[in-house]
């Protein structure tokens, strides 16, 4: 166990208020941290601290409070990252395997991929892995060409932490042309250079540069994950629904100190095209504020009111109005007393309705009995297929019963035999 003795902690706060001072993104920030950091060695603040990690996690507390920056992190004898980022080899064969395996189990961070009604597609992305893993650019490939012929995307971030910056760049490029588009830049203090970003003039299959874009953000969404959000609502005037973002926008280096201590500061900062600025400390604001675990349905819907409302196809439009009340009761079912539903059992020509399992239920010409989902009113729905509105006469009694149908066929309304 390495003993903390007060010249080493002395020299760890020297080494950390160097970093601080000359590397940290903002210089007269960073000289005020690195003084708050150095009186509060003076004020002998640290003197009574004798473990290595307790002393590291002080030091985080410290740093974030006086700078205002979560990015900073300071921890002892990480071993996987000090031989990573000392050059030294140090990391075992059985330490890449579990890595790779790690991510090859969390998909490259693609945790869900759906078609949703209304021709509409749903990709949740929990992070954005290396695309040097063997499989990762084959998974992206796959992921966008299976929704490349949806009508509107919807990109689920609220789970997205972040990621590598080569993996978010081959995303971005998908939703332009293919002349290159500056997207960022980021500013890299300790060496004084700028970083430009560009679209990729090339990505597997085909591009969406004019699908209209959805993404969903929380509390939780992060780093990349925010940099997605940012840069499409700026750059393509996505619409991100949802809460703020965590407001990470900084990169981050790491120095290892005195052997044993990794210090991880912010080094760099994001610099968009579009705005001259960043979501540091901010978040990424949405352009609709709903609660996190309404996103989802909220995005859905008013994408389904978008296209409904640009649609020139009256086929087309006939369909999404379908689709979009089916969806609005999948969001928000319908719940009706079986007594309630009995105001509609009876024969109508040649199909019957009953009471099965406490709903009602459908059938034609001696076929077995399917279960109708409400939709609200008087009307019902056989999943896939066909909607029943009830028309109601004496008494609150059904008296008619009219059916359309998914394909276009005229509607059909039939008379209610009485008792």
């Amino acid at each position: 166990m390495l003993e903390l003795t007060p010249i080493l902690r002395k020299a760890i706060v020297q080494d950390i208020t160097r970093i601080a001072r000359d590397k940290y993104i903002f210089p007269e920030k960073g000289l005020a941290t690195a003084q708050a950091i150095q009186s509060h060695l003076e004020h002998g603040d640290y003197d009574a601290i004798l473990s290595p990690s307790v002393f590291a996690d002080r030091l985080t507390s410290d740093l974030r409070r006086a700078s205002s920056d979560q990015h900073w992190s300071v921890q002892f004898n990480a071993t996987l990252t000090s031989a990573l980022y000392s050059g030294e080899d140090e990391v075992s064969e059985m330490d890449i395997e579990l890595l790779k395996e790690s991510i090859y189990r969390q998909n490259f961070g693609i945790a869900r991929v759906e078609h949703l009604l209304g021709n509409i597609g749903y990709i949740d992305l929990h992070g954005f892995a290396w695309i040097g893993f063997g499989g990762a650019g084959e998974s992206i490939a796959a992921l966008m060409q299976l929704v490349a012929h949806c009508d509107a995307l919807i990109f689920d971030m609220r789970r997205n932490g972040g990621g590598e910056v080569e993996t978010l760049q081959v995303y971005i490029s998908y939703f332009v042309e293919a002349a290159p588009v500056l997207y960022d830049s980021f500013y890299y203090r300790p060496s004084g250079e700028t970083q430009q970003f560009w679209t990729m003039p090339y990505v597997p299959g085909k591009r969406l540069p004019n699908v209209p874009l959805y993404i969903l953000t929380g509390g939780a969404t992060g780093s990349g994950g925010e940099a997605f959000a940012y840069i499409l609502q700026n750059m393509r005037g996505a619409t991100v629904i949802g809460q703020k973002t965590l407001g990470a926008a900084h990169t981050t280096d790491l120095e290892i100190v005195q052997g044993h201590f990794q210090v991880e500061y912010p080094s760099g900062r994001s610099i968009s095209p579009f705005t001259r600025g960043d979501w540091e400390g901010v978040g990424v604001i949405p352009d609709l504020a709903v609660p996190v675990e309404q996103a989802l349905s909220v995005a859905h819907l008013r994408a389904l009111e978008n296209l409904i409302h640009s649609c020139q196809d009256e086929a087309i439009q006939r369909e999404l109005t379908w689709d979009l009340e089916i969806a609005r009761c999948s969001y928000a079912p319908v719940a009706i007393e079986e007594a309630q539903l009995q105001r509609y059992a009876g024969q109508y020509e040649d199909r019957a309705f009953c009471i099965f399992g406490g709903a009602l239920a459908y059938a034609r010409l001696g076929n077995a009995p399917q279960k109708l989902v409400p939709l609200g009113g008087h009307r019902f729905l056989l999943p896939d297929w066909s909607k029943f509105e009830f028309a109601l006469g004496a008494q609150e009694q059904a008296a008619a019963v009219t059916i359309s149908y998914r394909d276009g066929r005229p509607d059909l309304t039939l008379t209610r035999f009485l008792p």
